[in-house]
């Protein structure tokens, strides 16, 4: 039986986020990004769009494109609790979720179709579209199919709010007549490349791979099995669900746009390492070994992801260490290319109590501090059910929006 698989994508999210915190900017030309001739823009309103606005643009071509245009500076650590408040509804109704980026994740609701028999997928999954709107003022658009690739072009097919349901016998009247650049994983760079050669559509794109053309075949390489099998209803089905790890802990998160911008990647890194630490110190275990992960953004090249680690000398659990050293860990091994995604994961976890710390006179009283502070501050914040407290040390990554 094929699974029912959910691609769930908030829509304009960064920008909704500003729109709840300061509802006169609903219906307005707004973006989030930087300022100055090297800011670029993150993401935009739907109005904003219309002026041909769009994320990865330098802001000041975006000025000129529009002069009335609100450029808001972003306030990741709001976005970010967002998120986790949209997470948390989720869960409300599958814990099988894989979060791929801060406003995007699948869920696997094969189960929960399965017990609601008497219901249609949309009356289930309207009612979690509009209960996400009525819990957070978040919008969102759905995709429904039997695999992760066919639900991501579901929920890009109907923007704002829509439900898209793609079966396989929908494939050919849903996604073959869309344009080649609406293809998920075919970038900028590339789509012009096809569409030079008359590939202009999806549906062109599967016959002349179906026909052996030769070009098309030498220029995707392997990867053409995998056009084939997503557009046939066969690729990947598997949702990773955070809870199938029990030796890792992990995110591993889409950039709001493909780049090789260093500074933007380092900031984007570092609150994903942020968010990994303090998922990991809430379990009560200590780590081994830190590890980054790279996927480029080059169709041409099957999109290939690099991953590089490093193991310590002991078990630790010390956020200033995994910090430090996931940072030094990107400057070593992040290489300039543009890239499309990007992951941090502590792995050989074990639990806090397995574990003997061999303690010297030297690192003795730093040990016992590090445990004192962090145990009064999860205590504080349990209290008080926020992330309100945290070391003077972790407050210039706070400032900066890490």
């Amino acid at each position: 039986m094929a699974k029912i698989i959910l691609h769930i994508d908030l829509n304009q999210f960064f920008v909704r986020c500003e729109e709840i915190k300061n509802p006169l900017l609903i219906g307005k030309a707004v973006a989030v990004g930087g300022e100055g001739r090297r800011g670029i823009i993150s993401t935009c309103s739907y109005k904003a769009r219309e002026y041909g606005i769009h994320s990865g643009m330098p802001t000041f071509q975006a000025k000129m494109l529009c002069k009335d245009l609100i450029i808001c500076r972003g306030d990741y650590k709001y976005y970010e609790l967002m998120s986790k408040e949209f997470i948390n509804y989720v869960r409300k109704y599958t814990l099988k979720i894989e979060q791929v980026s801060i406003d995007e994740c699948y869920c696997d609701m094969t189960d929960v179709f399965n017990k609601f028999k008497n219901k249609s997928f949309i009356e289930i999954v309207r009612k979690l579209q509009n209960g996400l709107f009525n819990e957070t003022k978040l919008k969102c658009s759905i995709g429904i199919a039997p695999t992760k690739f066919l639900a991501k072009m579901g929920s890009d097919y109907k923007k704002p709010m829509g439900i898209t349901v793609i079966r396989k016998r929908d494939i050919q009247n849903i996604l073959f007549p869309l344009s080649i650049e609406k293809y998920y994983g075919i970038g900028k760079k590339t789509a012009p490349k096809l569409q030079r050669v008359g590939i202009n559509t999806i549906g062109d794109l599967y016959f002349a791979i179906k026909s052996g053309n030769e070009d098309i075949s030498n220029f995707f390489g392997k990867f053409k099995e995998d056009i084939i099998n997503q557009l046939e209803g066969n690729s990947n089905d598997e949702v990773y669900s955070s809870f199938d790890y029990a030796k890792s802990i992990g995110m591993t998160r889409t950039l709001d746009y493909d780049t090789n911008e260093k500074n933007y990647i380092r900031q984007f890194y570092l609150r994903l390492v942020n968010n990994v630490i303090d998922s990991f110190l809430k379990e009560n275990m200590l780590c081994k070994t830190i590890q980054v992960t790279f996927k480029d953004a080059n169709c041409e090249t099957g999109f290939k992801t690099n991953t590089v680690s490093k193991s310590f000398k002991d078990y630790t659990n010390s956020k200033e260490l995994i910090h430090d050293e996931a940072l030094k860990l990107f400057e070593s091994s992040y290489n300039g290319e543009i890239i499309r995604l990007i992951g941090f994961t502590l792995k050989n976890l074990v639990p806090k109590h397995d574990v003997k710390v061999q303690m010297t006179f030297d690192n003795y009283e730093r040990h016992e501090e590090e445990n004192k502070t962090q145990l009064l501050i999860n205590k504080l914040n349990r209290e008080t059910k926020k992330n309100t407290f945290m070391r003077l040390s972790d407050l210039k990554d706070f400032k900066n929006g890490h």
